[in-house]
């Protein structure tokens, strides 16, 4: 019998929130630095750093909600 592997419970690395803001601050300033050199490398570093935000966001809010138990 062949074993079959689940994706369900698979276990995700989280980063911490420090670790988050120096990503989301690298990326957002080497998008700025390329900016006037290519402009699609610059739109998709942007489009990373906007992600790393949303994370971020999730991130606070989700230590906000534990702060209050």
């Amino acid at each position: 019998m062949n074993s079959q592997f689940c994706k369900v419970g698979k276990v995700k690395n989280f980063l911490k929130l420090e670790e988050l803001q120096k990503l989301y601050s690298a990326f957002v300033e080497e998008a700025y630095n390329i900016m006037h050199t290519d402009g699609s490398l610059s739109d998709y570093l942007y489009f990373e750093a906007y992600k790393l935000r949303r994370q971020m966001v999730t991130v606070k809010s989700n230590e906000d909600f534990r702060a209050d138990f």
